[in-house]
C-alpha cells in the first residue's frame, strides 16, 4: 500500500498536474495537437448534472480548456441535481486531447472517450 502511494506521489512530481484552476468554457468544437487539454461533459438529455473541474462549473454539452498546455491529473466533481448525489475522482488529461466525461447515476465522474485533437470538428457533442 505504501509503495503504491509513493509511486503515485513520484508520478505527480515527475509528470506534474493539470492546472487546478483557471479552466475556461470554450465554444470551440475543434482543437489542434498543440492545444491545452480540454474536457467536455455529456449526459442524457433530461439529466440535471453539474461537473466542476479546474475552477469552473460545466453542464451537459459544455466544454472547458486548461489555461496551460500541460496535461496531467485533474480533480473532477459531479453533482446530480435530481438526487443531490456528489462524487469526485482524479481524471487524466492530455495536451492536444479532449476528455469526454459523464457521471454514473451515483454522480461518479466517468470518462467515456478521449479524442486526440486534429483540427477536425467533432460532431458527437450536441449543440445546445
Amino acid at each position: 500500500m505504501c509503495h503504491s502511494a509513493l509511486a503515485w506521489a513520484a508520478a505527480l512530481l515527475t509528470l506534474g498536474c493539470a492546472a487546478r484552476s483557471g479552466w475556461e468554457r470554450t465554444e470551440a468544437r475543434a482543437c489542434r495537437p498543440a492545444d491545452p487539454p480540454r474536457i467536455c461533459v455529456r449526459a442524457e438529455p433530461d439529466r440535471a448534472l453539474v461537473v466542476r473541474a479546474g475552477g469552473t462549473a460545466l453542464v451537459p454539452g459544455e466544454c472547458a480548456a486548461s489555461p496551460r498546455r500541460r496535461g496531467g491529473p485533474l480533480r473532477v466533481t459531479a453533482e446530480d441535481g435530481r438526487t443531490g448525489a456528489t462524487d469526485s475522482r482524479w481524471l487524466r488529461t492530455r495536451r492536444g486531447a479532449t476528455t469526454r466525461i459523464t457521471a454514473t447515476p451515483a454522480a461518479k465522474p466517468k470518462v467515456i472517450a478521449r479524442d486526440r485533437c486534429s483540427g477536425q470538428v467533432k460532431t458527437d457533442m450536441p449543440e445546445e
